[in-house]
């Protein structure tokens, strides 16, 4: 069963087939831009709702701490555990926050009815709120790292960018590639059904990694050279995500991201920047995939076996066998 908006109405128990039949209810219908005549770049204008366990919202947080938008483009948290008929919840508690945007919501999926009634959609994170015509500005999260990387430059420059300088079409090209063979084919191979079409999603999802790790192995401390961009963002979330959830919960168990040296150093290379650091949260994590209603959807699926040579690394001297005991 699936938990959307059908034409304004919040569904908690829906047959998503048929609730969708004939329409579309996807991420990322609001696509409007900070910066123009509607909505232009002022202080504290914006709001941006999130959680700390969405890899998507995740991309969001690290492009505002990056840019040092704090100040100017506050937040509310969302629970993690959105396992209940409710979808994504705010609350005064340990894991979220209220709504601070000034509307008082209870849950994310009224500033989707507020902002379009009779929408049908699924209800996602991240999303950017216009606190002054009362309405969802964007909720496509690369749109908003890219308005956070640009628009308000005019209100608060800063001397980080987010994008290389001159032709933007192999960072847009590696971050979209990136998207869809790993942030979103993780997702995929978690709900595939049969095992070819879950082979072919993992086929994918190494192959990307395989080229991620070649592309590193020349000593460029990131995707596209020296200074962190977009594709890092887009790649991070994912990888720092990958060993403690996608591995185990969604059976992606060929190999690990510890098993990728150039991979690994990278991971931790942006785990060290400690604006990058601070919007990592295994608290929110961890209850979010592991005591949630993700898993795999088919378990007569069988997974691959690690690839693990045992017979690859000599033995220690210092090291000694004996038989086993006769029992």
């Amino acid at each position: 069963m699936s938990r959307l908006l059908v034409e304004g109405v919040w569904r908690p128990d829906t047959d998503g087939a048929v609730a969708l039949a004939g329409q579309r209810a996807e991420a990322g219908q609001f696509r409007s831009v900070v910066g123009g005549v509607e909505f232009p770049a002022e202080p504290l204008r914006y709001h941006l709702f999130v959680s700390h366990s969405c890899p998507f919202a995740h991309r969001t947080l690290i492009a505002r701490a990056l840019k040092s938008l704090d100040d100017l483009v506050p937040i509310s948290i969302v629970h993690p555990r959105w396992n209940s008929n409710d979808g994504w919840k705010f609350g005064d508690t340990p894991l979220s926050t209220p709504d601070r945007s000034g509307e008082d919501f209870s849950h994310l999926h009224q500033a989707y009815t507020k902002s379009r009634p009779g929408l049908t959609a699924r209800v996602t994170v991240p999303v950017l709120w216009d606190t002054r015509t009362r309405q969802i500005v964007n909720n496509e999260s690369l749109d908003i790292v890219r308005m956070f990387d640009t628009a308000f430059e005019a209100v608060k420059p800063s001397e980080i960018s987010l994008m290389p300088l001159g032709d933007h079409a192999e960072s847009d090209a590696l971050a979209a590639r990136i998207a869809t063979d790993l942030s979103i084919a993780v997702y995929k191979a978690g709900g595939a059904r049969g095992q070819a079409n879950f082979d072919e999603v993992l086929d994918r999802i190494f192959a990307l990694l395989d080229e991620l790790e070649d592309r590193l192995s020349d000593g460029r401390a990131y995707l596209l050279g020296s200074e962190l961009r977009i594709p890092d963002i887009v790649a991070f979330t994912p990888l720092v995500r990958f060993d403690a959830v996608y591995n185990p919960l969604f059976r992606i168990s060929l190999r690990r991201l510890v098993d990728y040296p150039y991979l690994r150093d990278y991971v931790r290379r942006i785990w060290d920047i400690p604006a990058v650091r601070d919007t990592v949260r295994f608290d929110h994590i961890l209850p979010h995939y592991h005591d949630g209603d993700w898993g795999v959807a088919d378990r007569t699926i069988l997974p691959p076996l690690p690839a693990v040579d045992f017979r690859s690394a000599p033995r220690p001297e210092a090291i000694s066998t004996k038989p086993l005991a006769p029992t």
